[in-house]
């Protein structure tokens, strides 16, 4: 009976979440005169723990700390402090753009109220039964007359609350920006933006899935993006000051005063167009408290203050409005185009890419939606280019891989919630012997059916006999078998599918389809292949949820059996080497992942937490503004003095601000031809990258790259080709076998083998690369170009005019005729033909020369078999005629 907005299991993990992200914030801000508490998040076995630091005096009585700010109890009144309230606007007023708004005094609803006294009441009647001493329990409403309403700058539920060292700490900031409008019901002053999407739907999987309506008690708890309401307020702050400026244009050209007169207004002017773009910017500050369920109406209480909070709710909607018809697309259109290379490898890294557009991951099925229609929007253009409705087609296409990321995605973070709900049945019985669950549950996901009787019983017989009874797990991983759990493939992937509708509002067509599961059983081409994401699904899924299996190849993408008890195929309960809990810290370094798992042995390190150092921070600016003005010397200075500045509060090198400063420096000194000292700065940070994230990590596929194009530049080919390799099955591993990145890491491996003579390992690596989607028809083209130019040199000339035709194809379609690649592609074209032409009448003329001599081999090898059986049968015939000489003497 707390004083809470939103109600539900669901809700309550959300709000501890969203308090760890505002508590994060608030702390690295690092406001003067403003504390925080340590906060650390811990999910384990389908449970999460919240951990926090204590507010100094709190735990000894109410006259060792004093609340300042907001209301513990819900039947206490708001209470309110002028030295608190003024500290709060200047700080996250102003940073984080929120508004003072009134609000009432007393906040819920009557009904709220009623239903916290009847449970307050039950609870009493509960521990007075038990013999527990009731006395102090709860404060009692008093009765001081209270203003109806009181003046709020941050969100309802904060308490700000100065301790015993008379440091004023804030707590519970379970948002600082408003509830997302597109997921607040229309009929409760949403836009409405989901419900007319849902309008256009058809029956089928969408309408089983997908629920009617938004109202969910987590849905309370989806709230904006900070970095939304930033790019929002910088829109909105630039198109007014360059509507400002317009009218001073025109206002001088208008203006008949002297220049006296001018001179002596000058600086109350300026004065006066500072406030006034202050005044503006403060009009665009956002009211957290819009939205919210169980919220007494100002209505006939203050109607100026109802009136603004009309206001704010319209406003809000235009910050959601921004959300679904700029960012969203702008999005889409940005991975289209490739603007910046920004398409990420896997999950961790599609997460940084939404967040720092503003965009929440509950978005993933909006976005994937969109994906699919760019898609058909592709193969209709090339359907047209093929019947010759169209003489010209775009560069470039909508890559496949960013469909698979955001399906694989989905599939990871709605399979963790449905594998913690199965966690904690019973009672959280379940987590007692959660190895068999886990087992099951992967072997279920990473599967295309469910094998029979007689599959099962012929791949034991295969494999020689019974499971694999080689345990490697700790055992307390294992214990008694739950016989409620016994759900088929069928039953998960129903709960998964049904959990995606719900908190993505989409419909999978990459995973658990029939057509997918149609294509890996029949095998096929490699246009034909599915599309799903066995391998990184995997990885993701382990990640999501802490597991740890042992190094082995598993089976996946095909039958798997999830219901027959510890004997789950193909991943056993014993290949479960270990879970971990997952850790959220409140500090953690912005741009980490919220939850990762929670080890220290010394195969990983501790997790990078954010330092609040400002001179550090000052400095490694100032060493990137220096590297931008190509002041290499005294750049490189910086980001060294950075790095040991990180490394003296840290106290060791396994930090990812050491790790970036490790890497600019490598990357200036690479830039000053220093080629060896940046190869070992770009190997240390290789190194940290690897013992932080592990070296699957993204960062470590980018110090992998990085690395192989300093030493590809520096003459060690040998070192350059396996780091380069090393890159492109991380990639791979991570994000399939569609991502662009792959086709040009082949062909960049094929041309380093090209140039070194070895004109076959290379024409290797550009077929590879060939059957590698590219989203980019130019890149194609160039492949097909390099295997075009190794196929000629190897002397196949009519292999290498098909694949120049390829190139010309793509060269024309893309650039037009008149394009110089287009033009060189044609006059290779020409020398091919020419060539292919020369080489197959030369081959012809020896193959008809090769003809003509077995045939004349095979008349002469006639003649003298004849010779041959003439003269043994002369032979024969003179032998009896000896015989019947002799006979006649006798």
């Amino acid at each position: 009976d707390t004083f809470k907005i939103s109600q539900g299991d669901r809700a309550a993990r959300k709000a501890a979440s969203r308090d760890a992200n505002c508590m994060g914030m608030l702390h690295r801000a690092d406001i003067k005169g403003l504390h925080n508490l340590a906060t650390v998040l811990v999910d384990y076995l389908g449970t999460r723990i919240v951990c926090q630091s204590v507010v100094p005096g709190i735990l000894q009585g109410e006259k060792t700390h004093t609340l300042l700010y907001g209301s513990v109890e819900a039947t206490q009144p708001l209470s309110w402090d002028e030295d608190l309230h003024k500290l709060l606007e200047e700080s996250l007023g102003r940073g984080f753009m929120i508004a003072t708004r009134s609000v009432p005094t007393l906040p819920l609803s009557d009904e709220r109220m009623a239903l916290i006294e009847k449970l307050r009441a039950a609870s009493l009647e509960n521990l007075s039964a038990m013999g527990v001493p009731l006395a102090g329990l709860y404060q009692e409403n008093n009765n001081k007359e209270t203003k109806p309403l009181t003046e709020l700058c941050a969100p309802l539920e904060a308490k700000g609350i100065r301790g015993s060292d008379q440091r004023n700490y804030l707590l519970d900031l379970s948002r600082l920006t408003p509830r997302d409008a597109n997921w607040v019901p229309e009929s409760e002053g949403g836009t409405g933006r989901w419900e007319a999407v849902a309008s256009l739907a058809k029956g089928g999987r969408a309408k089983k899935f997908i629920p009617d309506s938004l109202e969910d008690d987590e849905h309370t708890m989806a709230i904006l993006r900070h970095e939304l309401v930033s790019s929002l307020t910088r829109k909105q702050m630039s198109k007014y000051l360059l509507a400002k400026k317009d009218k001073k244009k025109t206002d001088d050209k208008e203006k008949t005063a002297t220049d006296s007169e001018k001179d002596a207004s000058k600086k109350e002017e300026k004065e006066e167009v500072d406030a006034e773009d202050e005044d503006f910017l403060a009009s665009l500050r956002l009211n957290p408290n819009v939205f919210l369920p169980n919220i007494k109406s100002l209505e006939g209480i203050d109607d100026e203050a109802y009136k603004q909070i009309k206001k704010d709710e319209e406003r809000v909607r235009e910050a959601a409005a921004y959300l679904w018809d700029d960012v969203l697309p702008g999005l889409t259109k940005d991975i289209r185009e490739n603007s910046g290379q920004i398409l990420p490898v896997d999950g961790e890294t599609l997460c940084e890419v939404l967040h720092q557009r503003g965009i929440n991951c509950r978005y993933l099925g909006r976005l994937a939606t969109m994906a699919i229609e760019e898609e058909e929007k592709d193969r209709k253009v090339e359907a047209d280019f093929t019947a010759g409705k169209v003489k010209s087609v775009p560069r470039r296409q909508m890559p496949l891989s960013w469909l698979e990321l955001l399906e694989c995605e989905m599939v990871a973070r709605a399979a963790k919630h449905v594998l913690n709900s199965y966690l904690a049945e019973n009672g959280g019985y379940g987590a007692a012997q959660p190895a068999q669950i886990i087992a099951c549950f992967f072997s279920a996901v990473l599967s295309t059916g469910e094998e029979r009787a007689g599959e099962t019983e012929l791949r034991l017989k295969k494999a020689g006999g019974a499971a694999d009874d080689n345990d490697a797990s700790p055992s307390f991983l294992h214990g008694p078998s739950d016989p409620s759990f016994n759900r088929s493939r069928a039953e998960i992937w129903e709960d998964i599918e049904r959990e995606i509708g719900r908190r993505f509002r989409y419909v999978l067509t990459l995973y658990n389809t029939p057509q997918a599961s149609a294509k890996t059983k029949n095998g096929g081409s490699e246009d034909t292949k599915p599309r799903t994401l066995y391998t990184p699904l995997l990885r993701r899924l382990c990640q999501r949820n802490g597991v740890r299996l042992v190094a082995k190849t598993y089976e996946i993408g095909g039958k798997c059996l999830c219901s027959g008890g510890n004997n789950s195929y193909p991943i056993a309960s014993s290949d479960i080497a270990g879970i971990l809990p997952l850790v959220k810290h409140a500090a953690a370094a912005p741009g980490s992942e919220g939850f990762l798992p929670a080890s220290f042995d010394s195969h990983s390190g501790p997790p990078s937490l954010h330092i609040l150092l400002p001179d550090a921070k000052s400095t490694f600016d100032t060493a990137y503004a220096a590297w931008n003005q190509k002041a290499l010397p005294q750049a490189l200075d910086l980001f060294q003095e950075a790095s040991n500045l990180y490394q003296r509060v840290v106290d060791t090198p396994l930090h990812m601000s050491i790790a970036k400063c490790l890497r600019m420096s490598a990357v200036i000194l690479f830039q000053a031809g220093e080629t060896d000292v940046a190869a070992a700065n770009a190997a240390r940070s290789l190194a940290i990258a690897v013992q932080l994230g592990g070296f699957d990590h993204p960062e470590s596929a980018n110090s992998h790259s990085t690395l192989a194009h300093i030493l590809l530049n520096s003459n060690e080919t040998g070192e350059g080709i396996k780091h380069l390799r090393a890159a492109t099955y991380l990639t791979e591993l991570m994000a399939g076998r569609n991502h662009p990145d792959l086709g040009g890491n082949y062909h960049k491996l094929g041309t380093i083998y090209h140039e070194l003579g070895s004109p076959v390992n290379g024409l290797r690596f550009y077929q590879e690369a060939s059957l590698k989607e590219n989203a980019d028809r130019i890149v194609s083209g160039m492949i097909a170009k390099s295997t075009a130019l190794a196929l000629a040199n190897v002397g196949h000339f009519k292999s290498a005019l098909e694949s120049e035709k390829r190139a010309y194809n793509l060269y024309r379609c893309t650039l037009g005729e008149d394009h110089e690649l287009t033009k060189s592609s044609a006059q290779n074209m020409t020398h091919f033909t020419k060539i292919a032409v020369q080489q197959g009448t030369r081959i012809a003329k020896e193959e008809k020369k090769r003809k003509d001599e077995q045939a004349a081999n095979a008349v002469a090898s006639e003649i003298v078999a004849d010779e041959l059986a003439a003269e043994a049968a002369k032979a024969s015939k003179k032998k009896k005629n000896k015989s019947k000489s002799k006979k006649s003497k006798g």
